[in-house]
């Protein structure tokens, strides 16, 4: 079973690899278009196609969003808690520990392991942690709340409309399809290289808090999956949305949350090196999840 499971992720980390060595050595990913490209461009069209090709459902994909959704506020509840116990601000911890890595790590591991048939679930549930992460994290961490950037959310528009035409059963032309399929081709390879992008150009001068970071290393993925697994018990989600989600919320540290707090001013170099120390740990807790799912489900 751990030489499928590393069959399985073998593609993910040897394509973030080449991201990393690229960052490295050139200047090819730091270009300002590329997060446009896989933003603006590759990831919604990847949304979009998966919606109108899988067949999901509106009520299941609003359901999947709300047990999203329940899964994050159950995670915050614990971090404010946390937080107040230990006396510490939430403002940069709530989206830190409780938004996963669902897009550019989460969406591949996901197909990867758990094949194409769950790809649309691991997008809309990787689409509510987007959501996440403009409003509880951006509110918690500059204290207001940017509601107007959600309807210009590129990404959360193209769930919307893929959700909408799917449910009507409305066709959209064959060559129009064609050109977002191979749109959407380029939207994994990319998020993939962008991860190992972004891990080359983190600041880690601050190797001080081992214990601290070690402690939040394994709250992260760990946390993250025992509360997926509780809320599945009682959510009636088929078993692979719920092996999705468990898989989702066991994700490490997002980079985002690393951006998010370098622009609001907190602890970036800590968040920067909980993305790579919570990485281990979530690996571990996806060849659990991988080789026991029949249980688990």
């Amino acid at each position: 079973m751990l030489g499928a499971f590393f069959i399985a992720v073998f593609p993910v980390f040897c394509i973030a690899l080449i991201g990393y060595l690229l960052t490295r050595k050139t200047d090819v990913l730091r270009h300002p278009g590329m997060p446009i490209l896989t933003t603006q461009i590759a990831l919604p069209a990847l949304i979009f196609y998966s919606l109108m090709t899988k067949g999901l459902p509106v009520g299941e994909m609003l359901e999947l969003m709300l047990v999203t959704a329940i899964c994050v506020s159950i995670g915050a509840a614990f971090v404010a808690f946390g937080c107040r116990l230990f006396k510490q601000s939430p403002c940069f911890y709530l989206s830190t520990l409780v938004n996963p890595n669902t897009g550019n790590f989460g969406i591949p591991m996901v197909f990867a392991l758990l094949g194409e048939e769950a790809l649309a679930t691991a997008i809309v549930i990787s689409s509510t942690i987007t959501l996440s992460h403009f409003t509880l994290g951006i509110t918690a961490m500059s204290g207001e709340a940017p509601w107007r950037k959600l309807f210009t959310n590129a990404p959360l528009l193209a769930l919307v409309a893929g959700a909408l035409l799917s449910s009507l059963e409305v066709s959209v032309p064959a060559p129009i399809m064609r050109v977002v399929e191979l749109l959407s081709g380029v939207a994994l390879p990319v998020l993939l290289l962008l991860l190992g992008s972004s891990l080359a150009t983190l600041n880690l001068r601050r190797r001080s808090e081992l214990g601290v970071l070690a402690l939040l290393s394994l709250y992260r993925p760990l946390s993250g999956f025992l509360i997926a697994f509780a809320v599945t018990r009682f959510a009636g989600l088929d078993s692979l949305s719920s092996l999705a989600l468990m898989l989702q919320m066991s994700m490490p540290v997002a980079v985002m949350s690393y951006i998010l707090t370098l622009r609001y001013g907190g602890p970036s170099e800590r968040i920067a090196a909980l993305t790579l120390t919570s990485m281990p740990v979530s690996l571990a807790i996806l060849a659990a999840i991988f080789a026991f799912q029949d249980l688990l489900v």
